[in-house]
C-alpha cells in the first residue's frame, strides 16, 4: 500500500465522517501487531470511512471486487482495497479468491490492519446477519502459518444513519484470539471455522443496538433519553450504547412475551410526550433550575458572540442552501432509480453526490468570482469556501442551540412549577417501570 495516497485517502476518510456525523468512538484499536477488524455492516461506503476514521491506524479493506469496475477504482486502489469476489455478484470468478486470501496473509504477516465486514453483503436490517465464514478462516489460516492475529468486532451504531449530523457511536470491543482452536483445526477444519465464526458473531453482537429501523429505533432513542434523564445517567458514548442494548432487548422481549404489558408501557411514553409537547419542553428542561440572574448573564454573553456568528450562519445559509437541497434530491433520486431503493445506500449517495454538487456549486461561485474581479480573487474565494462553509456550520448549530435555550427558559418561566413537577413525577415513574421490566428479564433468563 503506497502511503503517501493511503495517507491521503484515510485523512478524507476522516473529514467526510466528522461533517455528515457527529462521531463517537468508544474504545481504540491496538495500535501496532497483525489484526483483523470486525465492523457490521449496514451503511454502504461509509462503514470502512468510519472504521478507517476512528481506528488510529492504517487499514486494508477488502471490498466485492464489482467495485473496481466502477468509478471508485482509483480511490480504492489508493487505499490498498483488497478485492473479494462473491458468489451473488454476476460474471464474478470466485477462483480468483484464493489470490484475496493471498493477498489477506501477506498483509497480517507483515503486521498490517486489515478490516473485513464478516456480513458479507450491507443491509438495513438493524440487525447482525448471519456471518459469512470467510474471517475465521483468514484468521485461522494467519495462526496456522505461525502469525499471531488480534481479533476485534467493531459495533457502528446510527442513531439516523441517513440522516446529516446525526450521531455514530463506533465501539471497539476488546481484542480476542484464534490460536485455540488450532487443535480443532488439524483434526476438523469445518469445526474449528464455525467454532470462531459464532465467537466473531458473539463479540459484535455484543456491541451493538439490535433494533428495526422502522419499528424500534426511535422508540428505544426515545426510552433511553427519558430513563438517562431520570435516572441523571451519563450521557457518554459507552454507557449509552449499553443502555440502549439492554432496551431494545427488553422491548423485543416484552413485545414476544408480554404483549399487553408492551402496550400499556408504549401507551404511557406516548402520553407522557404529549404532555411535554403541550408545554413546549425537553426531558433535559425539566431539571433546570436557572435564575433570573444566570439567564441574563447568559443572554449577555450570548449576545457578544451573536454579533459575529449570526452574520455567519446568514452567510453560510445563503451560500450552502442550494447544494443542499440539491445534494438530498439527487442522492434519493439515485437510490430510487439505480440502487433499488436500499436504505444502507442512502447515506454513501448522499455524501459523493453532495461532494460533487457542493465542488461544481463553489466552482460556480470562483468562476462569476474570476469573470467580475480576476484570477488572484477567484483563487482566493476558492480556497476560502470550504472553510467558511464549515465555520457556518459549527455556528449554526451553536446559535440553534443557544435559541433552543432560550425558547426552553422563557416556556419553563411561563409554566406552573407544579406543572414540572408532575412532568418530573410521570417521568420518575416511567423510569421505575423500565427498572421492573429489567429486573423481570434478568430473572427469567437466570431460571
Amino acid at each position: 500500500m503506497n502511503a503517501t495516497p493511503a495517507a491521503f485517502v484515510r485523512w478524507l476518510a476522516g473529514l467526510i465522517c466528522r461533517i455528515f456525523y457527529r462521531v463517537d468512538p468508544v474504545g481504540a484499536a491496538p495500535s501496532a501487531g497483525a489484526l483483523l477488524l470486525l465492523p457490521n455492516h449496514s451503511n454502504s461506503l461509509l462503514d470502512p470511512a468510519l472504521v478507517w476514521a476512528t481506528a488510529g491506524r492504517d487499514v486494508r479493506f477488502l471490498a466485492k471486487s464489482t467495485l473496481f469496475n466502477g468509478p471508485f477504482r482509483s480511490l480504492l486502489a489508493a487505499a490498498g482495497v483488497i478485492p473479494v469476489y462473491r458468489r451473488i455478484d454476476k460474471g464474478v470468478d470466485v477462483s480468483k479468491n484464493t489470490e484475496s486470501f493471498a493477498a489477506v496473509a501477506a498483509a497480517l504477516a507483515a503486521g498490517d490492519a486489515v478490516c473485513l465486514f464478516p456480513e458479507g453483503i450491507s443491509h438495513s436490517s438493524g440487525r447482525l446477519e448471519p456471518l459469512r465464514t470467510g474471517a475465521a478462516r483468514m484468521a485461522i489460516a494467519a495462526e496456522t502459518a505461525g502469525t499471531r492475529v488480534t481479533l476485534v468486532a467493531v459495533g457502528l451504531n446510527f442513531d439516523r444513519k441517513t440522516t446529516f449530523r446525526s450521531r455514530v457511536t463506533v465501539v471497539y470491543g476488546p481484542p480476542f484470539y484464534a490460536d485455540d482452536l488450532l487443535e480443532i483445526e488439524g483434526e476438523d477444519d469445518h469445526a474449528a471455522v464455525n467454532a470462531l465464526t459464532d465467537r466473531i458473531s458473539d463479540h459484535i453482537r455484543g456491541l451493538l443496538i439490535e433494533a428495526d429501523p422502522e419499528a424500534d429505533q426511535a422508540l428505544v432513542d426515545r426510552v433511553d433519553r427519558i430513563y438517562a434523564a431520570a435516572r441523571g445517567r451519563s450521557s457518554d458514548p459507552a454507557e449509552r450504547v449499553e443502555r440502549r442494548r439492554v432496551i431494545a432487548a427488553g422491548i423485543d422481549r416484552l413485545r414476544a412475551d408480554r404483549p399487553d404489558h408492551y402496550d400499556d408501557i408504549l401507551m404511557q411514553v406516548r402520553r407522557y410526550d404529549e404532555r411535554l409537547r403541550r408545554f413546549g419542553l425537553r426531558d433535559r428542561h425539566l431539571d433546570w433550575n436557572v435564575s433570573t440572574r444566570e439567564a441574563v448573564d447568559f443572554a449577555a454573553r450570548e449576545m457578544l458572540f451573536a454579533i459575529v456568528l449570526v452574520p455567519l450562519c446568514v452567510l453560510g445559509f445563503l451560500l450552502c442552501i442550494v447544494p443542499y437541497y440539491l445534494t438530498w434530491f439527487v442522492a434519493r433520486w439515485i437510490v430510487a432509480r439505480l440502487i433499488n431503493r436500499a436504505s444502507d445506500a442512502i447515506a454513501t449517495a448522499q455524501v459523493f453526490t453532495g461532494a460533487v454538487i457542493y465542488a461544481a456549486w463553489f466552482a460556480f461561485i470562483a468562476g462569476v468570482v474570476w469573470w467580475e474581479a480576476g484570477g488572484l480573487a477567484a483563487l482566493s474565494v476558492a480556497i476560502a469556501l470550504p472553510f467558511l462553509a464549515s465555520a457556518a456550520l459549527v455556528a449554526i448549530e451553536r446559535e440553534s442551540a443557544v435559541l433552543d435555550a432560550v425558547r426552553a427558559w422563557l416556556l419553563l418561566r411561563r409554566a406552573h412549577s407544579s406543572t414540572r413537577d408532575r412532568l418530573r413525577r410521570r417521568r420518575s415513574e416511567l423510569a421505575d417501570i423500565l427498572d421492573e421490566v429489567h429486573e423481570w428479564m434478568e430473572g427469567a433468563r437466570s431460571v
